[in-house]
């Protein structure tokens, strides 16, 4: 394997390497830079496009436990150098960029009978721990609406820990996508504290699209109108709401029951 070394921090591959830490430069260069052997792994594992592979001088020996990547050009840099380009304080001793791979063709509903619609979601720690609970949960479909924090974002690909590279992200109009999700016979259900029915009495039905909404605002009235119904979680302790993440963690764990337990 062939290691090209960089020794100037002015490189132009170090400059394009940076920008990929802003949303302006990943949309840029379709790409993000991804930190770390497991997450490397992870990328390979769900076929995603390895672009660069990134290490520093002093760590050529990490190139050992790495997946097999032919082709793929690998880059050593200055410690100082590598560790302007990583997001962690702690960096892994690799990080390589990667091809963005958001879904772009049509929906194909019966590769999923449950989707997950996210408006306005905005702490990366949150849609990173979302997306790792719908894959555990079995949904691999989540649909990104207006205002939701780029999904490639640093610290959401961190949170996520892979499950990034196995959902089928998209980013919707949820005005647009929730009537062409009730066309193709989704019932699509909110969550609301006023809500009659409480979520765990709810009959959920087999083709059905989850809706959560902002942390502070939480579903905004005009998507939430959009949706047939709305569940509420029971909280007999004395809190107004719940982390969103913890609700989705309740909402599709719920999904998972009542298909375990139907017969």
């Amino acid at each position: 394997m062939e290691i090209r070394k960089i020794s100037s921090a002015r490189n132009d591959r170090v400059k394009h390497w940076r920008k990929l830490s802003t949303r302006k430069g990943r949309d840029e260069y379709g790409s993000l830079l991804i930190e770390g052997i497991h997450l490397l792994e992870e990328a390979v594992r769900a076929g995603w496009s390895v672009r660069s592979v990134i290490i520093p001088e002093e760590g050529t020996e990490i190139l050992n436990r790495l997946p097999k990547l032919e082709g793929v050009p690998v880059y050593s840099l200055l410690d100082s150098t590598f560790r302007q380009v990583v997001e962690t304080q702690a960096p892994q001793g690799v990080a390589a960029e990667v091809g963005m791979a958001l879904e772009r063709g049509p929906f194909q509903p019966e590769a999923n009978n449950r989707v997950l619609l996210l408006d306005a979601i905005q702490d990366p720690g949150n849609l990173g721990a979302i997306l790792r609970t719908a894959e555990a949960a079995g949904v691999r479909d989540v649909w990104l609406g207006s205002g939701t924090v780029d999904p490639y974002n640093p610290k959401v690909v961190r949170s996520a820990m892979g499950s990034l590279f196995r959902t089928r992200i998209r980013r919707v109009d949820l005005k647009k996508a929730i009537p062409d999700l009730q066309e193709l016979g989704y019932t699509v259900i909110g969550t609301s504290p006023r809500a009659n029915k409480s979520h765990f009495a709810f009959d959920y039905p087999d083709r059905v699209a989850i809706l959560l909404g902002n942390e502070g605002k939480g579903i905004s009235p005009v998507i939430g109108a959009l949706a047939d119904t709305n569940v509420r979680i029971p909280m007999p302790g004395e809190v107004e709401s719940l982390n969103v993440s913890v609700t989705a963690g309740i909402l599709l764990y719920e999904l998972v029951r009542q298909s375990e337990d139907s017969p």
